[in-house]
């Protein structure tokens, strides 16, 4: 049976200037195209400069790209500059969308881990470097495996610990939920007029599922998810309604349907421990750690 796709329909976004990140594919591609149509202006960062190009001729709307990969912190920091220099307008949306499953351990030069690499660190020390340059809107992408996650501050990166995919994404998901919100406590604390807001797609059908070495294994795995899951486009929603809906700072909009895993865009619950004011703080600490990045509170008498 084919299922309905609900139309991404945007309020009118004309002058405003998106960035997105993991746009060249699933999610983000349709979170980009949702926003071309409405009237952004779009930046679109990518590791692989051809799906960029690709992206770019098929957008209605003007859009540029340059090269970032969030598993990289070199890259990060060299995209951070390359905005300085080639970007003259704010950011009104920054849509940290980009994410990345692996099915064995990998670490990048660094020494992390690359999920928590690419999911988290990468994400937060690029939102520190260019955090001057947005005014609107932060979106965070959680994940509902948030609510198994757990995040081990002594050992994050699965140097002494077992490691698997699902306890290395969920982990990294937990930590974008919490990262949210000391985010938004030390932007309020500094005057920021810029609110921070968080969505899950559900269980869309996005190239994050094919991570197999194997092309056959991913198409087959690919056709089997198709059943259960929804459309990308569908997944977009809750995401593009984080961006652009009239919500209360850190809301969370995940789909409505059994388990938010299909549905239409709404507000949905989350982990109590995705909440938990001293965890985020513990998650920022490490953050700054591995990342080097800071966003400091303001002194006392600091205006």
């Amino acid at each position: 049976m084919t299922r309905p796709v609900l139309p991404a329909r945007l309020p009118d976004q004309s002058g405003r200037t998106w960035f997105i990140t993991g746009a060249t594919s699933g999610l983000g591609r349709e979170a980009a195209r949702a926003a071309s149509r409405a009237g952004a202006r779009l930046i679109v960062p990518a590791r692989n400069p051809e799906k960029a190009r690709a992206l770019l001729q098929e957008l209605p709307g003007p859009a540029r790209t340059l090269p970032l990969d969030l598993g990289d912190l070199a890259s990060v920091r060299a995209a951070a500059v390359l905005i300085d220099e080639l970007i003259d307008e704010p950011i009104d949306i920054l849509l940290n969308n980009a994410g990345r499953v692996t099915m064995r351990r990998e670490q990048n030069a660094a020494g992390h881990e690359l999920i928590l690499a690419t999911n988290l660190l990468g994400p937060f020390a690029f939102t520190n470097l260019i955090a001057d340059r947005v005014r609107q809107r932060i979106v965070i992408v959680g994940s509902s495996a948030h609510r198994v996650g757990h995040v081990d501050g002594h050992d994050p990166h699965f140097r002494r610990r077992r490691w698997s995919a699902a306890r290395a994404y969920s982990q990294a998901k937990l930590g974008d939920m919490l990262w949210a919100v000391e985010l938004y406590r030390r932007l309020r604390a500094a005057g920021r007029d810029l609110t921070v807001q968080l969505a899950h797609p559900g269980w869309a059908l996005t190239g994050i599922q094919n991570v197999s070495a194997s092309q056959r294994l991913n198409r087959v795995f690919t056709r089997v998810s198709g059943i259960m899951s929804q459309p990308a486009e569908v997944g977009a929603l809750p995401i593009l309604m984080a961006a652009t809906a009239d919500l209360p700072p850190l809301s969370y909009c995940g789909p409505d349907g059994l388990g938010e895993q299909r549905g239409a865009p709404t507000l949905v619950g989350r982990a109590w421990r995705a909440l938990d004011p001293q965890a985020a703080r513990a998650v920022w600490e490490l953050c700054v750690r591995d990342t080097g990045t800071d966003l400091p509170m303001p002194s006392a008498g600091e205006d």
